[in-house]
C-alpha cells in the first residue's frame, strides 16, 4: 500500500520518514477523600507532539532541508499532514542533521507541536469545528483557548459537555 506523504506547510516529503512517533495525553484531575476511594476526571487532550526521523534524496536534497530550515525559522504553524493520521496545525519546533550530508543523502530529525488553533476569526465570524471519536468540550476549549463557558453558552445543543457524537459541530466564536 503506498501511503500518502507527509507534508508540512505546503512542502511535500518525497519520502515519508523512517521512524515517527506521535503522542498525546489527557489532562487528568484526581480527586482524593478521607473516607471514599480516589476518582479522576479526564479535563481534555494536551497537544500532541511529533517526531521522527527521515532521510532526503537527490541532488538537491540540501535544497529541500533549508526549505524546511526557512518554514521553522518563519514561527508560524502550519498544516501538517501525516500518513494515516488526521491533519493537525503544528510548529516545526526541532530540525537537526542526524549524520554527515552526502552527495544525495540527508538523515535528519525533526519535532513538531501541535499548535492550540491555526487562525484568530475575523470581526462577527461564526467558526464551527467538527468533533473527533472520543472528543469532549473540554477538549475543544483547551486547543482553541476558549473559555468552557463561552462553547457552553455558544452551544445550548450540547447539554453534556463530556458526551458529544462524532462528527457534531460545535460552535467556537
Amino acid at each position: 500500500m503506498k501511503l500518502a506523504p507527509m507534508r508540512f506547510g505546503g512542502v511535500s516529503m518525497r519520502h515519508n520518514p523512517e521512524k515517527l512517533s506521535i503522542s498525546g495525553k489527557n489532562r487528568l484531575q484526581e480527586y482524593l477523600s478521607p473516607c471514599c476511594e480516589a476518582d479522576s476526571v479526564i479535563l481534555g487532550r494536551e497537544l500532541c507532539r511529533v517526531s521522527g526521523e527521515g532521510v532526503l534524496f537527490g541532488a538537491d536534497c540540501l535544497e529541500q532541508y533549508h526549505t524546511l530550515e526557512k518554514l521553522q525559522h518563519s514561527h508560524m504553524p502550519s498544516k501538517l499532514v501525516l500518513p494515516k493520521t488526521q491533519p493537525m496545525y503544528a510548529y516545526l519546533k526541532e530540525l537537526s542533521l542526524s549524520a554527515e550530508p552526502q552527495d544525495d543523502v540527508l538523515r535528519y530529525r525533526f519535532v513538531f507541536c501541535e499548535a492550540k488553533s491555526p487562525r484568530k476569526a475575523t470581526q462577527g465570524e461564526q467558526v464551527y469545528v467538527t468533533m473527533s471519536q472520543g472528543e469532549s468540550l473540554w477538549d475543544i476549549a483547551y486547543r482553541f483557548g476558549r473559555p468552557i463557558e463561552a462553547l457552553t453558552a455558544l452551544n445550548p445543543q450540547i447539554p453534556l459537555i463530556d458526551e458529544i457524537s462524532e462528527g457534531e459541530r460545535v460552535r467556537l466564536c
